[in-house]
């Protein structure tokens, strides 16, 4: 047994855990609730799962593992395709993050101050503390297990049970169906662990392969998905549009700036309120080439401090080779979530450390509540506040307004982006929704233009100020339709609210076709 607590730890930890427990869920509570209260308008990123579940499948998109799709289904089955059922996922993702992250960081950090003040930190993340409320979809269970992944990780280094090892392959297997970023973490943790002899030497045996061999089985629906159908497998592999040279200069770039737009701005406000922070900070990396192979009493810090320089080395790696680059920062989040516990562990040690605590703590707590008032404004307040203001735009009465004009739901609906698809799923859960592009329609189905493969009416509608031509290129190649088509098409026009705005001082305009059950003929309205 290495670092067991006693029963004194035991009930520290638990008392840091309660506490934590209790800031995550006021802080859940307060997000999701005014949410709900502002708007059922479907977060940015949620629209496309939305209309992806219609069906359980084992894969959707091959370079996207399904597991948000798959538990997004089994919500829907409960709530609905309606934003509560995203909500819940999200911040029970984020509560579970919370949890490993204190449990790791009580383990590594030994204090229950120091594991508090690494989980409050996450509120001086941009990409958690606004992004994530609206955005991200797979990356909040990547970073639930990542998170899990450490835990599970200092489990077998700390008891090494079997049921230790099953757990672990438990969790890495549900973490491959995440995000492609898990399995490159896995990697870096792995090679982590090949540079510090103590730690291997303990975790690393026969046992480890009941690890593999349960998180092969849990992930292996979806590997098979993608590997028994050459076009998954070819989806892979896609030509560059810019040539190689030039994705391999985007993707050093993004990989060398990437932990440091990830962790921002903590890994600024870190060094100005701990002085002697990028000192302690320094030497830890330098250390870890001097102590790499060496035999020594085990580092934890250490080892997640490589992790993540791992990290940026296998980054730097895909760009140079393959050009990997031009993604979306919190895509790195599985890659760099745990490596608060390191920048905590530095702030530990420096000299200032225990006297400057306190004023982080202040600082963390006022930018969440900043955060939060500024999220109410946007949500709440729209113009000039915000500029698309996603939030208000009008789409249960858009929905109303369809049923006055004859659509009753079923059928049908036929959109040029996920985003009005995707909102409209929620007050038509009956429909069934594509999204028509120039390949074909999402998730791939036969023309319902044809009446004998449709039942109930099609609607077909679109955002009245997008040109009549670019309709055409979308619909037109996707089902058949010419210009007459659209000739006779309606329009809706839905006039926005605002606290003290007259009503109507911006609108949002549809145009649609509605075509009655069987009725192949495009172009007429209702």
């Amino acid at each position: 047994m290495h670092g067991e607590a006693g029963p004194g730890n035991v009930s520290d930890r638990q008392r840091g855990l309660l506490i934590a427990l209790g800031g995550v869920l006021l802080y859940v509570l307060l997000h999701a609730g005014f949410r709900m209260l502002a708007s059922s308008t479907l977060g940015e990123d949620d629209t496309l799962d939305q209309i992806l579940v219609q069906e359980l499948r084992a894969g959707y998109n091959p370079r996207q593992p399904p597991l948000y799709d798959w538990v997004l289904y089994a919500v829907q089955q409960v709530t609905g395709p309606r934003l509560i059922g995203f909500l819940a996922i999200k911040y029970a993702a984020l509560t579970a993050t919370v949890v490993f992250i204190y449990l790791s960081a009580y383990r590594i950090l030994k204090d229950r101050l120091w594991a508090l003040l690494t989980v409050e930190s996450l509120a001086l993340i941009y990409q958690i503390s606004w992004r994530y409320h609206e955005g991200f979809t797979h990356e909040v269970l990547a970073m639930v297990a990542v998170s899990a992944t450490l835990w599970a990780f200092l489990r077998l280094y700390d008891c090494g049970r079997t049921g230790d090892y099953v757990v672990f392959g438990v969790i890495a297997g549900l973490g491959m169906l995440t995000e492609p970023n898990y399995s490159v973490y896995q990697i870096c943790l792995w090679i982590a662990v090949s540079l510090q002899p103590s730690v291997r030497c303990v975790v690393v045996g026969p046992r480890l392969l009941i690890s593999a061999v349960i998180a092969l089985g849990i992930a292996s629906p979806f590997i098979l998905w993608v590997v028994g159908d050459s076009a998954h497998f070819d989806h892979y592999f896609r030509a560059s549009t810019h040539g190689h040279f030039k994705d391999m200069l985007i993707g050093v770039k993004d990989a060398v700036r990437g932990p440091f737009m990830y962790l921002a701005p903590l890994i600024v406000i870190l060094p100005a309120v701990f002085p002697g922070f990028v000192r302690t900070g320094w030497d830890d990396i330098r250390g870890v080439k001097e102590t790499a192979f060496a035999e020594g009493s085990p580092d934890l810090e250490r080892l997640v401090l490589t992790t993540m320089l791992t990290g940026i080395a296998l980054s730097i790696f895909g760009g140079l080779v393959f050009g990997i680059g031009g993604y979306a920062m919190h895509v790195l989040m599985p890659l760099y979530v745990t490596s608060v516990i390191w920048l905590f562990a530095v702030a530990q040690r420096v000299e200032s450390g225990l006297r400057r605590r306190p004023v982080l703590a202040r600082l963390a707590l006022a930018i969440a509540v900043i955060a939060l008032v500024a999220r109410l404004a946007n949500m709440f307040i729209h113009d000039p506040v915000c500029g698309k203001c996603r939030w208000g735009i009008p789409y249960p009465e858009l929905a109303q307004t369809l049923r006055v004009y004859g659509y009753s739901g079923g059928g049908t609906i036929l959109v040029p982006d996920d985003e009005l698809g995707g909102n409209l799923r929620q007050h038509f859960p009956a429909a069934r929704v594509g999204v028509v592009g120039r390949e074909g329609i999402t998730p791939d189905f036969s023309n319902p233009l044809q009446p004998k493969q449709r039942s109930g009416p099609l609607l077909l509608i679109w955002d009245a100020d997008v040109p009549e031509r670019l309709w055409l290129g979308t619909y037109g190649r996707a089902l058949g339709l010419d210009g007459a088509a659209f000739k006779d098409s309606g329009l809706i026009r839905i006039p926005w609210t605002h606290l003290w705005k007259a009503k109507g001082y911006r609108t949002s305009d549809w145009r649609y076709i509605l075509l009655p059950s069987q009725d192949g003929q495009p172009g007429r309205r209702n």
